[in-house]
């Protein structure tokens, strides 16, 4: 009877229990949460490789979709973000199409989208039956949208720190071995949200993730070889679609794995020769002066310059620390010149 009794009185208690993040096992209680965490829709990120195609090419890291979207709910939690903004940084990725942004790279020529998976994420929400989740705890998908209007800790302009970019430099530094978990960890401590932005208490830590996002700024996430490789793999998308060996239905609700294996191992020669292409990338191209390029690519910045907390003062990590400061501006100014490129005959 008593153990009725507080379960009549505290109904939570029948929805504990431990999440195990990069950050440390959380318990958490709302249902809500559970729910969400436990759907087909957000456990399919288990398969949504965070890197796309240089998953299969370059950057073979484990670290997947579910991995990061726990790891920003873990901050915002960890940092006293409100229920609802939890619940936007669980959910900021789980729109995210078959090897990541490669749907960029596919649904620019179908409907002009450069950000698709941002452009959708209401309507996954509804598609995936989140929304229903949502619905029964008095939300619904419009009011978690990742929008830094909406929810500031979790998504700031460039080159701020938020929880989403905060977590994909941290674990992402992590499985490229750029600094070991207990640093991660420690980033983390040394970081609050202070006046709508993200300050860290320490300078030598943070500078680490600050100097890896400019590295994988260049060597992954803007590279040719990324570009070229998410370029194929679209076309790859799209000829396999044509053929009807996938659907839409797979691009959206499908994952990595599977619909790699049957891109990779159909008979259809041109998706052969277009898979074959994709292992092939880094030596079908070389770099060049723009006077001679066949065409220059253009990426995007992804560094940021994190507010350090200094005498009482924010300051940005490039004012006080000159070495950092010279090769943020070295970067920037590749990604802003371009890439001139010359195709191998």
């Amino acid at each position: 009877m008593r153990y009725l009794f507080f379960l009549c009185m505290f109904p939570w208690l029948l929805y504990c229990d431990k999440i195990d993040t990069f950050y440390g096992a959380l318990e958490v209680e709302e249902p809500v949460l559970l729910e969400l965490i436990a759907s087909p829709a957000f456990q399919r990120l288990k398969g949504i490789h965070q890197y796309g195609v240089s998953y299969y090419t370059t950057h073979k890291e484990e670290y997947t979709r579910y991995d990061h979207s726990l790891g920003v709910f873990a901050i915002l939690r960890l940092k006293g973000a409100s229920l609802e903004e939890q619940v936007a940084g669980l959910l900021h990725d789980v729109s995210h199409t078959v090897f990541s942004h490669v749907g960029d790279f596919v649904f620019a020529r179908q409907y002009q989208e450069e950000d698709y998976q941002n452009s959708i994420h209401e309507r996954f929400l509804e598609a995936s039956g989140l929304g229903n989740i949502l619905r029964a705890y008095s939300l619904s998908p419009s009011d978690v949208l990742p929008e830094e209007e909406l929810f500031p800790a979790l998504e700031q302009p460039k080159p701020n720190l938020c929880a989403d970019r905060i977590d994909y430099n941290i674990q992402g530094a992590y499985y490229r071995g750029f600094i070991t978990q207990e640093e991660g960890r420690q980033i983390l401590e040394d970081l609050d949200f202070i006046e709508g932005h993200w300050v860290s208490k320490s300078f030598s830590p943070i500078n680490k993730i600050a100097s890896f996002a400019l590295f994988m700024t260049q060597d992954c996430w803007s590279s040719p070889t990324n570009h070229f490789a998410s370029h194929i793999l679209a076309d790859a998308l799209l000829r396999a679609i044509e053929i009807h060996l996938i659907s839409w239905q797979d691009v959206h609700f499908g994952v990595d794995d599977v619909i790699w294996n049957l891109l990779l191992n159909n008979q259809d020669q041109v998706l052969q020769r277009l898979m074959e292409s994709l292992f092939q990338v880094p030596s079908s191209f070389e770099l060049v002066d723009p006077a001679v390029a066949d065409r220059i690519i253009y990426g995007k910045f992804s560094g940021i310059n994190p507010w350090i907390l200094m005498d009482g003062k924010k300051v940005r990590l490039t004012e006080i620390e000159p070495s950092f400061a010279q090769e943020y501006e070295r970067v920037q100014g590749v990604i802003k010149k371009g890439w001139s490129i010359r195709l191998s005959s």
